[in-house]
C-alpha cells in the first residue's frame, strides 16, 4: 500500500448552505499529504449549497437525477459510494465537521493491519446556547472489545456515521445503505460490516457532531416510522446471526434485547418478563447489563464545555 493512501469523502447535503462551508474547510484543512477526494452527493437541495460548495476547487458535486425517485441520506451516500476513487472511504454529514489531524491518525491504524475493514475513533457533541458554542464527549468514556467487536450492536453512543474510516472494498462485499429503510440505515450497515470484518477503536477526538438544528437534517421521521424501521433492522441482523452461524453470546443477547425494546416499548410487564426469561437464557448478559448501567450513569454526568480544546490534546 502508498506511504498515504488516497481518501474519499462523501458529504450528503439537502439545503445545507448554512454549514457545508465548515464541513468542507474541515477537511481542506487536514494535515495529511495523500489525495483527499470530497464528493457532495447532494438530495435536491433549493438554497445555496450547491453555489457555496462550487466555489471549492477540490468538491465533485453529484446532482440527485431527475428520474431519481430514491431521496434521504443513504441514497445520497450510495450516490457518492459510487463516484469513489479511492482506497479508503469517510462519510462526513453537512452539518458536522472533522478536528485537525483526523485523518493521519485514521489511515495510520488501516496501513498497519491490513486485517482491519474499518476504524472509528470519539465524536465531540456540539451545540449552540445564547449564540456560543458548546462542547461535550459524545462517545462514551470507556470503549471496550465488545464495543469494537459489535458496533451499535452493543450500545448507543459508540460509533456515529462521522466517526468511521472504510477501506473502499468493504463496500463491494458487504453491500451498501439499504435505501428501503426510513431510518437506521446506516446502524443495518455498521451491523452487516461489522459480521464479516474486523475493526478498531482509534482514540481521538476526530469528528463533531451539532445536536441542536435538526430542521436541516436529511433523516427525519415519525416515532412509529422509527421503529418499524428500526425492528426489521434488528429482525434482518438476528436472521443474519444465523445464517452466517456466527458464534458470540454478547451479540445474539443485545440483539435480542433491542428487539424487546422495540417491540414492547409502551408495555413495560410484557417487557421486563421477557427480559427476564433472555437474562436465563444467557446467564453471562448478568455482568453485561450492570456495566450498561454504569456507563449510563456515567454518560449522565457529561457537562458542556465552552470550548472544544480539552478534548483535542
Amino acid at each position: 500500500m502508498e506511504e498515504n493512501p488516497g481518501i474519499s469523502v462523501i458529504i450528503p447535503t439537502f439545503n445545507s448552505e448554512s454549514f457545508v462551508d465548515e464541513a468542507i474547510n474541515s477537511i481542506l484543512m487536514q494535515e495529511y499529504q495523500g489525495t483527499i477526494e470530497i464528493i457532495i452527493s447532494d438530495d435536491g437541495s433549493t438554497d445555496k449549497t450547491l453555489t457555496i460548495a462550487s466555489n471549492f476547487d477540490k468538491v465533485k458535486i453529484l446532482e440527485r437525477p431527475e428520474n431519481c425517485f430514491t431521496r434521504g441520506a443513504a441514497a445520497a451516500r450510495n450516490r457518492g459510494l459510487s463516484a469513489c476513487s479511492q482506497p479508503f472511504i469517510c462519510f462526513l454529514d453537512s452539518d458536522d465537521f472533522y478536528c485537525k489531524s483526523h485523518f493521519s491518525k485514521m489511515t495510520k491504524i488501516l496501513k498497519e493491519n491490513d486485517s482491519l475493514g474499518f476504524v472509528f475513533c470519539r465524536v465531540l457533541e456540539c451545540r449552540e446556547e445564547n449564540g456560543k458554542r458548546m462542547f461535550r464527549q459524545w462517545t462514551h468514556t470507556k470503549v471496550n472489545k465488545n464495543d469494537i467487536k459489535n458496533p451499535v450492536v452493543s450500545r448507543s453512543h459508540i460509533v456515529h456515521t462521522n466517526s468511521f474510516m472504510f477501506r473502499k472494498e468493504v463496500f463491494e462485499n458487504a453491500g451498501k445503505f439499504n435505501e428501503s429503510y426510513s431510518n437506521g440505515e446506516d446502524g443495518d450497515l455498521w451491523m452487516r460490516i461489522s459480521e464479516v470484518y474486523k475493526g478498531a477503536f482509534s482514540d481521538h477526538f476526530g469528528a463533531v457532531y451539532k445536536t441542536n438544528h435538526s430542521e436541516y437534517q436529511l433523516t427525519k421521521n415519525e416515532e412509529k416510522e422509527i421503529r418499524k424501521s428500526s425492528l426489521m433492522i434488528f429482525n434482518n441482523a438476528i436472521c443474519r446471526y444465523k445464517e452466517l452461524k456466527l458464534k458470540d453470546r454478547f451479540r445474539i443477547f443485545k440483539l435480542n434485547h433491542t428487539r424487546l425494546i422495540i417491540l414492547y416499548n409502551n408495555k413495560k410487564s410484557i417487557y421486563y418478563f421477557k427480559y427476564i426469561l433472555l437474562i436465563l437464557h444467557y446467564p453471562i448478559s448478568i455482568w453485561y447489563i450492570l456495566m450498561d448501567y454504569y456507563y449510563y450513569y456515567q454518560k449522565r454526568n457529561l457537562v458542556f464545555s465552552n470550548t472544544d480544546s480539552c478534548f483535542l490534546k
